[in-house]
C-alpha cells in the first residue's frame, strides 16, 4: 500500500476528489481533496480501510454494482445544487485488474461544450 507521500504532487493537488481501491474496495491511497472532504469520517485515516464501508444504502449497492462491470462508468450526480461528474474506472496492475479509482469532480453551473468536428 502507497504512503500518501508517494502520490505524485499533481494527483495530490488535483481539484477532484480522487480515491484508489483495490478489488476489495479496500482504500490504497487518497488525494488531498479527498481527504478533505473526508474529513468527518478519518480523511486520511480511510486508508487501509473499506470504501464500502462509507456508503449508506442504496449508494453502497450502487457503487459495487458499478465496480463489478470491470470497466469504466461515467455519470453525473447532484446533491444540494452541486452537480458532479463521477467517474468509477478500473485499474491495471501487470495486465490484472487490480481495483478501481473512483474521480469526482464539481461541475460549474454553465458549462461550455466545444464540438471539434
Amino acid at each position: 500500500m502507497k504512503n500518501l507521500q508517494e502520490i505524485s504532487p499533481w494527483v495530490a493537488s488535483f481539484p477532484a476528489e480522487i480515491i484508489v481501491c483495490d478489488n476489495n474496495g479496500t482504500i490504497l491511497e487518497m488525494n488531498d481533496l479527498a481527504i478533505e472532504l473526508y474529513q468527518e469520517a478519518g480523511g486520511a485515516a480511510m486508508i487501509g480501510h473499506n470504501l464500502y464501508d462509507h456508503h449508506v444504502e442504496p449508494a453502497r449497492s450502487r457503487v459495487k454494482a458499478v465496480v463489478a462491470q470491470k470497466k469504466t462508468v461515467i455519470y453525473t450526480t447532484e446533491k444540494g445544487g452541486q452537480k458532479k461528474l463521477v467517474c468509477i474506472a478500473p485499474w491495471k496492475q501487470e495486465g490484472e485488474i487490480g481495483g478501481f479509482a473512483l474521480l469526482t469532480l464539481d461541475l460549474p453551473e454553465k458549462m461550455k461544450n466545444i464540438v471539434k468536428d
